[in-house]
């Protein structure tokens, strides 16, 4: 942001230097990168004004000129005469260098002397009056016999502001001035734009916004009998000291008022509005509009267009269309001042290649409240200018009206966390000076102006404070405070807790990306309707590897197995603790469901190779082994594992994991259809737990258990069971029957053979009889085992295996 400094001062009295304060707004957080000027390429240039002009006697092309440089009359030799009496001039006294280094002399031509040269502004070096060629002729105002870069300012001091994105308000001079008023003590001085309101002699334009989620105020003003023509020099210079190419007093005028007020205004050549309609809208598919740098440009549906009752005549907030703008032959002209969402317009440029100072404004952010004053000056400048009149009234869409902001302050809490013992009258003086409506009481309650988006809550008036009265002013002091030993959440000692157990059981931590590519579910053989396959998608993904957040913890995993695989690292054991995104509603009306889960996968064989021992294959049982180890260091003892099915697991060999009658996750061989997918070359076996239920029940802290008093009492037992019959409903039938006095039951043998009736199996296991308070007898186990044996055969059909 380039803020000309004494255009700064027609808002604020400013008496320092453009050094010093160029330093207090750095000081306070608007940091000024450098301080320039226009920098005049050309010296003994003075400002003379026009007597008398004259053919010259000998030459037909040629003028004499009487002029008058402050000091004394002179006479000049001229080529061309677009002035006339009374017109103020730029001279080129003897001595004088123009750009080039070009030196003037006294020259004599045709036999008169010329005492001079009277220069134009491409000669000067000077992008002023675009389309003119001839001398420059300067405002009747401009003081006569004064250096002419003295008289247009050239050598104004232009702070050069680096601008943080929430400071959006300091995109206009008067946000600036704001601020500049807060530092030095001074008032902000805002200009005049009552207008002469006057009854309207043209068609009373219409306004309809369509988009209202993408445009929240539209605000329009008709300028009639429109003299479209060069700017005054003063403006030009101003527009040029801002960084913007001057073009005609009408478009010239809002860009002026875009500098001033930070609002962007466009102008529409009113009788070339079909309907004199304005309609805020989407653009229709394949919509075409060409804009004002004359390239036709195909719209989609996401960019918002301004249109009339026939056709798309700018895009909103970007460029203008090129059949609507103002040339020399407009009469009428259209106002515009709106306010559009800022996400939408920065899409629609990034889209088109498009960039412009109105485009970053609304990307920032402008004040919605800011539009109707913005039009009003721009109204109040050409009537000022001459260059048109106010026909009818301001004509404001506004939708949903946006109150200022009410934050109520404590003096004593500001005092705390900046350190600085300062007076509630001095923190309020300091909120008025910026602006704001202040109420005093046992706290402040300020009225914050929406200009100041930055500002929500009571911290953000707090750092206004600590700006505006000095961060240097701020002592070092010690910290106070309660210091405390820091100490880790539950979660995060349940989480560790897992990851130690884990990595003991052999396994290495993976970290995958959690965006993810949307063909990963096809390659998981995820049915079309699965819940997993609703995903949230990224709006501006990376690429399309990674375009949706991802709903399991698998397909990353297989991901990392198959890389590994590539580079012969054939025998991984891999976990990975981290977040699902599971949408809530679609469309996503609310935060999506984010909860941790753990994911296992096993590959290969263990242990490594050795002398004294074959490594094997791994399988179901070991991936069941590492979920239950990991369950008992976690102080689970109840849970059940439940035969299931799942679209990515081999039929017979998967298991979901419940804990108090709520599943938690499941485990399982990895289908081979799933391993083709991906190109593995092996059997993996994987898990995939929610570690926020499972640590639900999760007992991290140890009870202590004395050590049984009265031995226990081992007794094997083999039964032949249908394959219909899960070794869990058998351990189920033992534990129930047995009661109390059964400790443990563990299966330690399956068995398949001539002896087994077809579709049937013997499984053989070990029952852990104890009593916490007496010896048991043989005869009390033996009775307890038979009454076992019955109810295993009466209930699961089982036969007892000698």
């Amino acid at each position: 942001m380039r803020v000309p400094y004494t255009w700064l001062k027609d808002f604020v009295d400013l008496e320092l230097p453009a050094q010093e304060l160029a330093d207090l707004l750095t000081h306070a957080g608007i940091e000024v990168d450098e301080i320039t000027s226009l920098q005049p390429n050309f010296s003994g240039v003075v400002v003379a004004e026009v007597l008398k002009v004259e053919k010259h006697p000998d030459a037909d092309k040629l003028y004499v000129v009487r002029v008058n440089d402050g000091s004394e009359e002179k006479t000049v030799v001229a080529g061309i005469n677009n002035f006339a009496p009374g017109d103020k001039v730029p001279l080129a006294q003897p001595g004088a260098v123009l750009p080039g280094g070009v030196k003037i002399k006294k020259a004599k031509l045709r036999g008169i002397e010329s005492m001079g040269m009277l220069c134009s502004a491409a000669e000067l070096d000077l992008p002023l009056n675009p389309g003119v060629d001839g001398v420059l002729v300067l405002d009747r105002e401009t003081p006569v016999g004064v250096p002419l870069a003295e008289a247009l300012l050239l050598n104004d001091p232009i702070l050069v502001l680096d601008l943080t994105p929430n400071r959006a308000d300091c995109l206009g001079l008067i946000g600036v001035a704001y601020e500049v008023a807060a530092l030095t003590g001074k008032k902000v001085q805002l200009p005049n734009n009552n207008l002469q309101l006057t009854k309207a002699q043209l068609p009373v334009p219409s306004i309809q916004i369509e988009a209202k989620d993408l445009c929240g105020r539209y605000v329009g003003l008709v300028i009639r009998d429109v003299q479209v023509d060069l700017s005054p020099i003063w403006l030009q210079v101003r527009l040029l000291q801002a960084g913007i190419r001057p073009i005609s007093n009408i478009v010239d005028v809002t860009n002026y008022v875009m500098w001033e007020y930070g609002q962007p205004l466009h102008a529409f050549d009113y009788d070339t509005l079909a309907d004199h309609s304005i309609i805020v809208r989407r653009a229709r598919k394949g919509e075409t509009l060409t804009t004002l740098d004359n390239i036709e440009r195909i719209l989609t549906p996401e960019m918002l267009v301004i249109a009339d009752t026939k056709r798309a005549v700018g895009l909103a907030g970007v460029m203008g269309g090129l059949e609507t703008e103002v040339t020399e032959n407009t009469r009428n002209v259209f106002l515009e001042s709106a306010h559009f969402t800022a996400v939408n317009i920065r899409r629609t440029g990034r889209a088109l290649g498009l960039y412009s100072e109105a485009q970053q404004r609304f990307e920032k952010g402008v004040d919605i409240n800011g539009c109707a004053e913005a039009i009003r000056r721009a109204a109040r400048l050409l009537e000022i200018l001459g260059a048109g009149s106010v026909d009818g009234e301001v004509v404001d869409a506004y939708i949903n009206p946006r109150n200022p902001k009410r934050i109520s302050m404590r003096p004593q809490r500001a005092r705390k966390l900046l350190g600085l013992e300062i007076s509630q009258l001095e923190m309020a003086n300091i909120f008025k000076r910026l602006g704001f409506q202040v109420e005093e009481g046992t706290q402040l309650h300020v009225t914050v102006p929406t200009l100041r988006a930055d500002l929500q809550e009571e911290v953000d008036l707090i750092e206004e404070v600590a700006r505006i009265y000095g961060y240097d002013k701020i002592d070092t002091t010690l910290p106070k405070g309660v210091i405390t030993q820091g100490s880790l959440t539950e979660k995060q000692r349940a989480l560790r807790k897992v990851k130690e157990v884990l990595t003991a059981c052999g396994l290495t931590e993976a970290i995958c990306y959690s965006f993810i590519s949307p063909q990963q579910f096809d390659k998981l053989c995820l049915p079309m309707d699965s819940p997993l396959r609703r995903v949230l998608k990224i709006a501006n993904p990376l690429s399309e590897e990674q375009s949706v957040m991802r709903t399991m913890l698998l397909g990353g995993l297989l991901d990392v197995l198959v890389y590994n695989q590539n580079r012969n690292e054939r025998n991984l054991k891999l976990f990975e603790i981290g977040s699902v995104f599971i949408p809530a509603a679609e469309p996503l009306a609310k935060l999506p469901q984010e909860p941790t889960m753990l994911g296992i996968t096993l590959m290969g064989a263990f242990p490594a190779e050795h002398w004294q021992q074959k490594p094997s294959p791994t399988d179901f049982f070991e991936v069941k082994g590492i979920v239950e180890v990991l369950l008992e260091r976690l102080g689970i003892a109840e849970y059940t594992f439940t035969a299931c099915e799942l679209p990515w697991c081999q039929p017979g060999q998967t298991a979901a994991l419940f804990i108090a009658q709520e599943q938690v996750g499941w485990l399982g061989r990895i289908h081979p259809d799933v391993l083709d997918n991906y190109d593995l070359e092996q059997p993996v076996f994987a898990a995939e737990l929610n570690l926020e239920l499972l640590l639900k029940h999760a007992r991290l802290t140890a009870k202590y258990v004395p050590l049984p008093r009265y031995p226990a009492v081992l007794r094997d037992l083999a039964v032949v069971v249908p394959d219909t019959v899960t070794a869990k409903e058998v351990i189920d039938v033992i534990s129930e029957v047995g009661g109390k006095l059964v400790e443990k039951v563990t299966l330690f043998d399956q068995y398949r053979g001539p002896q087994i009736p077809e579709n049937c199996r013997s499984l053989a296991f070990a029952v852990t009889y104890r009593d916490l308070q007496r010896t048991l007898s043989d005869e009390v186990v033996a009775a307890l085992h038979q009454k076992i044996e019955a109810a295993l055969r009466e209930r699961l059909g089982a036969e007892l295996r000698s």
